[in-house]
């Protein structure tokens, strides 16, 4: 069959052709964040064997497993450690090496072969290294697909990592059957962390290094109003004053301790800093909201964030119209399911009465997921 060589540009017409590949077996290059990679189809035995074959690959180097998501990752692995699975949902440039559970895994479905190509044991436990690539075209290609591909660098093992695909046709030749050209990459592939009650452990640093992990890996709590100007930029300076309380600890050290705080709003017209009142009240508090600006909400603030808070039950329908997969992570701050009445136009007085409110509701939902 002849080499086809398409480009990642045209992602609706290559995507298609990347899936019709798959789907017959075939051995194909995808473009990922990081380095090139050489994907098949999981649960096909025999391209299996030929990417095995084509890499050289030696039975102590298992493959790692793409997916598109979270929610097809929980048909291998049902409960999720919640740090695994904030990497998984940010789509972070990392493979993640976790327990697949004893039994109800879609991992004992592959074949044998396939398994025992993907997989290791480490203390009595099967692991599995899963990945979510951040490219938009290859991520398009996994949820068409509909299951798991096969994931590997494009190069054979022990040979260094390629930045273009000529260069990993001349490696590679006539074992690839479909090559998607996305320009130069990376040539340093994903970081690997083995990740177990809620810890993690660097295997392999790749591109995200020991500092940066430290940041990308804390919880993110996210608060949410209207301007970001009142209720949402209070809350997140009184919540990191309640969780530094917490922890005994400053605030400007609390992503050391795995946590940070936002605030941004759902209908915000430009950069604007918080009301004068809301700066007052919280100064009165020995709290600076001074260098706030405020920020409109966006994807990132919703991949990003583990707890979701709207000030208001038409803020969270708002969110979950334009984001339904944030429905599990978001919540209105009262926890009778109530709205924080906004304090724009008012005194002084309303906004420290607001102040209270909020705290008193951080308090009791600090308590719940600390």
């Amino acid at each position: 069959m002849p080499f086809e060589r398409l480009f990642s540009s045209d992602i609706e017409n290559t995507a298609y052709k990347a899936v019709s590949a798959l789907q017959k077996g075939q051995i194909i290059v995808l473009p990922t964040e990081t380095v090139y990679g050489l994907g098949v189809r999981a649960s096909d035995e025999a391209a299996v064997q030929r990417l095995i074959q084509l890499k050289n690959r030696s039975e102590n180097h298992p493959f790692t497993l793409a997916f598109s998501g979270i929610e097809s990752i929980n048909e291998f692995i049902p409960e999720i450690e919640p740090l695994a699975q904030r990497l998984i949902r940010r789509c972070l440039p990392v493979s993640l090496v976790l327990d697949i559970p004893s039994c109800e895994s879609d991992f004992y479905l592959l074949p044998t072969t396939v398994q025992h190509a993907v997989s290791q044991t480490v203390a009595q436990k099967k692991t599995v290294c899963f990945r979510v690539p951040n490219h938009p075209l290859t991520l398009r290609v996994l949820t068409q697909f509909g299951e798991p591909i096969i994931l590997t660098s494009a190069n054979r093992t022990g040979q260094g990592e390629k930045s273009t695909v000529d260069e990993i046709i001349m490696e590679l030749g006539d074992g690839i059957d479909l090559a998607v050209d996305a320009g130069h990459s990376e040539t340093i592939a994903s970081t690997v962390l083995r990740v177990t009650d809620g810890g993690y452990s660097i295997l392999r640093e790749g591109v995200l290094k020991r500092k940066t992990l430290e940041r990308l890996t804390a919880r993110m709590i996210l608060f949410v109003c209207t301007g970001n100007t009142c209720r949402s930029p209070m809350a997140e300076r009184i919540c990191e004053h309640l969780i530094a309380q917490r922890f005994h600890c400053s605030l400007n050290r609390l992503e050391e301790h795995g946590v940070v705080v936002l605030s941004a709003g759902v209908a915000v017209g430009s950069s604007a800093p918080a009301n004068p009142n809301a700066i007052e009240v919280l100064r009165q508090k020995g709290l600076d909201l001074t260098d706030h600006r405020s920020q409109q909400l966006n994807e990132t603030h919703i991949q990003f964030a583990d707890h979701i808070f709207a000030m208001t039950r038409n803020h969270r329908e708002t969110i979950l119209s334009l984001w339904p997969s944030a429905d599990m992570r978001l919540n209105v701050l009262r926890g009778d399911g109530g709205d924080i009445a906004d304090p724009f136009g008012g005194s002084e007085g309303v906004y420290a009465a607001c102040a209270r409110q909020l705290e008193s509701e951080i308090n009791k939902r600090l308590d719940e997921i600390l």
